[in-house]
């Protein structure tokens, strides 16, 4: 009973966490520098961690990329990167928030 307790504070303490994430819907505009660089179509520029880099270098154009926080996500092709936003895009149209 205990850890049945203790497993739902952790669940009630991480789900406002992932609820609140900051993602947005864009569309990958170019990757850049094998895969180091990614510019989605609002301008913003994200840095691709190392370990990310290969899998992001071979994303197309168009894809349709959610930018969570400090992770990209390529849903044409499941596949995710750790990032970092270097440089800020064009805010996103209340329309687009999630």
């Amino acid at each position: 009973m205990v850890r049945l307790g203790c497993a739902a504070l952790l669940l009630g303490l991480l789900l406002p966490v992932v609820a609140h994430a900051d993602c947005h819907y864009r569309r990958l505009d170019k990757v850049t520098n094998d895969g180091q660089t990614v510019e989605l179509d609002d301008g913003s520029q994200w840095q691709v961690s190392d370990f990310d880099q290969s899998e992001a270098a071979v994303w197309q154009q168009d894809a349709t990329i959610t930018a969570c926080d400090n992770e990209l996500i390529n849903t044409e092709v499941h596949e995710s990167a750790q990032a970092r936003e270097v440089k800020r895009g064009d805010p996103v149209p209340e329309a687009q928030r999630n």
